[in-house]
């Protein structure tokens, strides 16, 4: 592992735990980001968007076919960081673009994403996930940047079902937790935070005119069971699936 990635002090471990979040961090550089934004474009979103593919169809789980997304996603920068905080043995058993379109490409009107913890969706057992939120484009408040509410994984929130909803239809109880104590989260190209499994989070509508798109690598240990709803097929980010609850995938030709 390059000798310059460094894990995380003490001190920002503890930082984690305490508000469920930390960042902004540093992946990669602007100018390396803008390489891999180009390579993605090209590769995967120009001709997703071009033929009106589905979003679940392009925007899932690249990590198991696509190489420029497996090179970034374990970068040493991010393994480094990752194991600070779960240890050596780390499974990257998911990922997910998070695409916002300018205003004017919007075949639907983004209403944004609610308020939610992710674990009310995996619901892993122990619930050991850490997520993280990398910055392909630059990610501010006018272009629907993350709203993160800091120490609200200590407990699980009552989530409402809205079965009627395309996408997010387990939604955070608004009633049981203060949203205006939240923190819009801006990140340069190549920056990126990690977040708890339970921290509740959102984003507001893209409003501009300036695509917003980042993606999420999901990540756990060896000994979480994640159920039969979610596909076992996954890749070591660190380390060996010693459990043997995954289905460990080579990962795609470079």
């Amino acid at each position: 592992m390059n000798q310059n990635c460094q894990g995380l002090s003490k001190h920002e471990v503890q930082q984690y735990h305490d508000n469920g979040w930390i960042g902004p961090l540093t992946l990669i550089s602007e100018l390396e980001m803008a390489e891999f934004r180009k390579r993605l474009d090209i590769e995967i979103f120009e001709p997703a968007l071009e033929s009106k593919i589905d979003e679940k169809n392009f925007c899932h789980n690249r990590h198991l076919d696509n190489s420029t997304v497996y090179q970034l996603l374990t970068h040493p920068n991010l393994a480094k960081k990752a194991e600070s905080i779960l240890g050596p043995d780390i499974v990257l058993w998911r990922s997910n673009f998070q695409l916002k379109l300018p205003l004017s490409q919007q075949d639907e009107w983004d209403t944004g994403v609610p308020w939610h913890q992710d674990s009310a969706y995996f619901q892993p057992s122990p619930n050991v996930i850490l997520s993280a939120w990398i910055a392909i484009d630059h990610v501010e408040k006018s272009n629907g940047c993350m709203q993160i509410l800091s120490g609200s994984h200590k407990k699980l929130c009552p989530h409402i079902q809205n079965d009627g909803l395309k996408m997010f239809e387990k939604t955070a109880d608004i009633d049981a937790f203060e949203p205006n104590n939240s923190i819009f989260v801006e990140l340069n190209p190549g920056e990126f935070i990690f977040f708890d499994g339970s921290t509740l989070h959102s984003s507001l509508p893209n409003k501009s005119e300036t695509r917003r798109l980042g993606i999420s690598p999901r990540l756990t240990v060896p000994f979480v069971n994640l159920g039969a709803r979610w596909s076992n097929s996954a890749l070591m980010l660190t380390g060996k699936d010693y459990m043997g609850n995954f289905d460990i995938m080579l990962p795609p030709s470079l």
